[in-house]
């Protein structure tokens, strides 16, 4: 006997000191990745859509929309950010880059948080740490949507599963007061309803029951966070907020507990979830907790906005240090923007280039040369500027703006719109969008390249020169040089320019000042080893 005894104490030793062992393995390899990460170029990542569940929970506050954001590759421009720890951060990232405005208060309190994460080390790292136990599981990017709609997921008839209970817990009584077998019959009769109806439901609810874990997970994290005097301070109302869900967090634990029981795989685990089942504890109890998160709906989505605060600020953080160069931009007064050293933060070379805009500018140059890339990148960073306060830059000064483009454009088969009809369109939207109250910023690749040149030089011109009077700087790339002569007035002028070789073609990705004068279509079809017919004729 004595022998089994010290077997069982041995045994549970052992499991004991492997569980540790495994415990601080993986807190050691999770400290390693917390490192490595941070300032790093985020590894290629499959897109998610539930990334902009969120976002959509406030379609009212999107300020870069759908043709922008494909316009400027604003999918792309997000994994090259995304160092997220949660899918909460990669929510609230993708809100913040498509809400894109933020008051002076509101930067000022941002600055303040990325720069603490970005100076102190120890702070972030614990962080992240508890950041990484919610992490990124597929059922956590539904938890805005869930919370938005909780109350659909309340078990109907609480009242019935209430009564059931009092019915076992008065058929028990009536058992051990009254003598004889028939006396059973009334509890076996009461436990054999309960444990099939609580069988039901958890096939019936497993959905939803599954997502109630993350929901509460995410809870049990913020109030480890705002237990950091660090975090106390950087988001003082968090520790508040937190607080009212405390009946929620007690609750959930104990359910939790007894699901990796069940998991586990351990009979007692198995026998105590039945037995717990005829007592219908883990419905009434599931059922307490969507109710009390249902009464605080509103205040949960605001605890899940700041936990995806605290990850986008480490991950813009992480960003900043990614980059060649950047700056925090400052705030303009007037119709103006200012660019010094700007380059496109998916460039792994960047070539920089400066320009000072307080009106439109022309762009021209040959194929290939930058324009497109240059107009993308100033788009780029003033979105960049307005919704992380960072700039791929030296220096940026800008005022707070709509920004708005015209660029990727493409026809619409199963709609039945030509490339024309839908570039026309794309402009329509800048133009019913310019107001007095806030600066446009607009950004046009090729305006009209859809119609004959004929049309397209006069319709272009009318289109840019009505823009011009308003208040809106636009960016525009263009291969018609007659605009740069019948705007000179009202745009300044600019080109990228190249250096023809014998058999190839240098580009310097260099902004200048005037229109382009080369061309470099017929050198390029050359160097692409057209026939010499075709060169022979077009060079007619």
């Amino acid at each position: 006997m004595l022998v089994a005894i010290l077997t069982v104490i041995a045994l549970f030793i052992f499991v004991q000191v492997i569980s540790f062992i495994s415990w601080r393995d993986m807190k050691r390899r999770r400290k390693s990745y917390i490192r490595g990460k941070f300032g790093a170029v985020p590894k290629a990542r499959e897109w998610n859509e539930n990334r902009r569940n969120f976002c959509d929970l406030y379609p009212e506050e999107i300020g870069v929309d759908d043709i922008t954001w494909n316009d400027l590759s604003m999918n792309q421009v997000f994994d090259r950010i995304n160092q997220c720890d949660t899918s909460a951060g990669e929510e609230i990232l993708y809100w913040r880059l498509r809400k894109n405005a933020m008051d002076e208060e509101e930067r000022a309190l941002f600055e303040k948080r990325v720069e603490a994460f970005d100076r102190d080390e120890r702070l972030r790292e614990s962080v992240e740490d508890l950041l990484c136990d919610m992490g990124k599981s597929s059922a956590s990017y539904y938890i805005p949507s869930y919370m938005d709609s909780i109350e659909e997921y309340r078990l109907r008839n609480a009242w019935a599963y209430r009564l059931l209970q009092i019915l076992l817990l008065v058929s028990v009584i009536t058992a051990l007061v009254i003598p004889g077998d028939s006396a059973l019959l009334f509890p076996a009769a009461v436990c054999g309803v309960n444990l099939v109806l609580y069988m039901v439901i958890k096939m019936k609810y497993e959905v939803e029951l599954a997502l109630s874990g993350p929901a509460v997970r995410l809870l049990e994290i913020a109030r480890k966070l705002s237990a950091k005097k660090e975090i106390a301070e950087l988001y003082p109302e968090l520790e508040g907020m937190v607080k009212g869900f405390s009946g929620v967090v007690r609750r959930a634990k104990l359910l939790q507990t007894q699901k990796m029981n069940v998991n586990s795989g351990d009979p007692l685990g198995i026998l105590s979830d039945y037995v717990l089942g005829v007592t219908l504890w883990q419905i009434t109890t599931y059922n307490k907790i969507v109710s009390l998160l249902s009464e605080r709906s509103r205040d949960y989505l605001e605890v899940y906005r700041m936990i995806g605060e605290i990850d986008a600020a480490v991950s813009t953080a992480s960003f900043r240090r990614s980059l060649p160069w950047y700056c925090t931009p400052e705030s303009e007064s007037e119709k103006r923007i200012v660019m010094e050293d700007i380059y496109h933060p998916l460039l792994s070379n960047p070539v920089e280039n400066s320009l000072t805009l307080a009106r439109g500018c022309l762009i021209t140059g040959s194929n290939a040369s930058g324009k497109s890339t240059f107009i993308k990148a100033a788009a780029v960073n003033a979105v960049l500027a307005q919704a992380l306060n960072t700039c791929a830059a030296r220096k940026m000064r800008l005022p707070q703006m709509q920004v708005l483009t015209s660029m990727a454009v493409k026809d619409d088969l199963m709609e039945g719109e030509s490339y024309f009809i839908r570039e026309i369109r794309y402009l329509k939207r800048i133009l019913d969008s310019l107001n007095d109250e806030k600066m446009t910023f607009c950004a046009i690749d090729e305006i009209l390249r859809g119609t004959n040149t004929g049309e397209r030089i006069r319709a272009s011109r009318a289109i840019l020169e009505y823009i011009c009077d308003k208040n809106c700087i636009a960016l525009v790339a263009t291969h018609d040089k007659e605009l740069t002569e019948l705007l000179k007035a009202s745009y300044i002028n600019c080109h990228f320019s190249e250096e023809m070789g014998e058999n190839d073609v240098t580009f310097s990705y260099k902004l200048m000042e005037g229109p382009a004068t080369s061309q470099n279509a017929i050198a390029l079809l050359k160097i692409a080893g057209f026939p010499d017919a075709i060169l022979k004729a077009a060079g007619k």
